[in-house]
Formats: C-alpha cells, sequence, structure tokens
C-alpha cells in the first residue's frame, strides 16, 4: 500500500512540475513582446552650395529586418563646454528620416574648428530612446572649370575653416559627377592634396540641346567634413537634340517601299491560288 502512494505521489509532483513548466514557458513571449524595441539611429552632415543641414535616421529591427520608424519626434542639440543648445526639433517621414537646416543658427566651434551635434529620441513605451552624435568641420568647397591649353579642365578648391582662418584640405577622397535625370553619373575619382584637384574633362559626354552640363564634385562621408557637394553649369557636353522626328525607313524602323510592296503581291498571289484551288475542286465535284 505505502509503495502505491509513493508512485502516485511521484506521477502527482512530476504533472505539477509540467504544468508549471507549461505556464512559464507561455508567459516568456508576452513578456518578450511587453519589453521595447532597440532603435539605430544615425546622424549625418550634408554641406552644399546654398544650404547646409542634419539628417538623422530611425531604424528598428523586427523578425531579422531592419525597418524605418515613422512619426516620431528628434531633437537636435550644439554641445558646449557649459551647457547644450537645443537647435530645434523633427519628425521622421516614411523613410526614417528629418533634417534640420543650420543656415539660420549661430554655429559656436571649439578652437579646432569643429561643431559639436547630437540627434536625441527620448523613446516610448514601445521604443527605447536613442542618441547619436557628430562632430564635423565646415569648408570651402569650389569648383572652377577653364579650357587649359585647348583641354576643358575643372579644378575643384577646398579649404577648412577655423574662425577667420583657412587652411587647405591635405587629404579627401572625391568624385566628379554628370547630373542625371534619375541619379548623378559617376565620371572620375581622385582627391584633394594641399586644397587642389584637377581633371581634364571628356570631350564625348552628352549634354542637352545646347551641350550644358551640370557638373558635381562630391566628398562623401567623410569623418571630419560629413558629404559635401558643389556643382556648376558648363557648356562641355556633345549637343543633344531631345525632339522626336521621323527616321528614315530602315529594317529596324520604318520598313522600305519594296519591302512593302514584294510583301502584298506576295500575299495576294498566296490567296490568289488559294481561291482558285477551291474552285477547281468544286467543278470537280460537279463532274
Amino acid at each position: 500500500m505505502v509503495g502505491n502512494y509513493q508512485n502516485l505521489f511521484i506521477k502527482n509532483t512530476i504533472a505539477i512540475r509540467l504544468v508549471i513548466l507549461f505556464l512559464v514557458l507561455s508567459f516568456i513571449p508576452v513578456f518578450g513582446q511587453d519589453e521595447p524595441l532597440r532603435v539605430f539611429m544615425y546622424l549625418n552632415y550634408y554641406q552644399t552650395d546654398d544650404d547646409q543641414y542634419l539628417e538623422t535616421e530611425l531604424k528598428y529591427r523586427q523578425e531579422g529586418n531592419f525597418i524605418q520608424l515613422e512619426g516620431v519626434k528628434v531633437d537636435f542639440y550644439l554641445e558646449k563646454d557649459s551647457s547644450d543648445i537645443k537647435l530645434g526639433s523633427g519628425v521622421t517621414e516614411l523613410n526614417g528620416k528629418t533634417r534640420l537646416h543650420l543656415k539660420d543658427y549661430t554655429i559656436q566651434k571649439d578652437s579646432s574648428g569643429f561643431a559639436h551635434y547630437y540627434s536625441q529620441f527620448n523613446g516610448s513605451d514601445a521604443y527605447k530612446k536613442a542618441q547619436k552624435s557628430l562632430s564635423i568641420k565646415e569648408i570651402d568647397f569650389s569648383l572652377e572649370s577653364e579650357i587649359v591649353d585647348s583641354i576643358p579642365t575643372l579644378t575643384v578648391k577646398g579649404y577648412e575653416k577655423s574662425g577667420t582662418d583657412k587652411s587647405p584640405i591635405e587629404d579627401a577622397d572625391l568624385q566628379i559627377f554628370v547630373k542625371r535625370l534619375y541619379s548623378d553619373l559617376p565620371i572620375h575619382s581622385g582627391s584633394i592634396e594641399d586644397g587642389l584637384f584637377s581633371y581634364e574633362f571628356p570631350k564625348d559626354i552628352p549634354g542637352d540641346a545646347s551641350g550644358d552640363l551640370w557638373i558635381i564634385a562630391r566628398i562623401t562621408d567623410h569623418d571630419d567634413y560629413g558629404t559635401v557637394e558643389t556643382r556648376e553649369k558648363i557648356r562641355w557636353g556633345q549637343p543633344v537634340s531631345f525632339v522626336l522626328e521621323q527616321k528614315p525607313r530602315a529594317l529596324w524602323s520604318r520598313a522600305p517601299l519594296w519591302i512593302l510592296i514584294g510583301f502584298w503581291v506576295a500575299f495576294i498571289l498566296v490567296w490568289y491560288h488559294y481561291f482558285f484551288a477551291i474552285s477547281k475542286l468544286f467543278g470537280i465535284k460537279k463532274l
């Protein structure tokens, strides 16, 4: 009898443990869903001929894929020794990005000419807070075009700005592009040394009807300068007419007249013989 009670006790103990384990495993996913998702934040600086701006991007990871975080507020700050200055705020768009334009702000820099920025997302019940910082030097970046010994030549100049002083950029990779309808066409890569870069422009690049081209010089994702570009419109392209004109007859477009005439003559003869043969068959049946 005692042995039966022991066996029953052991079975009940095992059953209770299995029920507890099942309940624990059942509640683990629920608790995991309540935890805020980690947010990945990126901060970049862009400088063009007429604008300067910070752009931040927010993403979160779900089921192994990155998804842009839309419709959340991001604050932009300028770091200072005494206290940080809030420059402004933005709300992320469908692509998870928002911008802050800097033209209307007086940006204070340190003794080395760096401005220290950071963007901050304060988080929510669904997403963890995030912050990203960036240190940038403003530069003078220009593009000049001239004919040197009958050769079209581009000259890119770059100088670091520190207060009222300027110093030539020592080494920075850049690319030369030609603006196209959907994306910029890269035509050359090089680097600025001692503030200068020169490039002999090719003469076989198609332009518009007048031969005009928009040329872009760009430094991309530099550690100190961010992304900087300058552009100039020059008439060094091959003129291309975009007016629709009737092309001469050819095998690959409008067929020549002799082919059309030959086709219709053969077509009529084939059908003539077809009907002629049918008429003869009817004549045979009557006999």
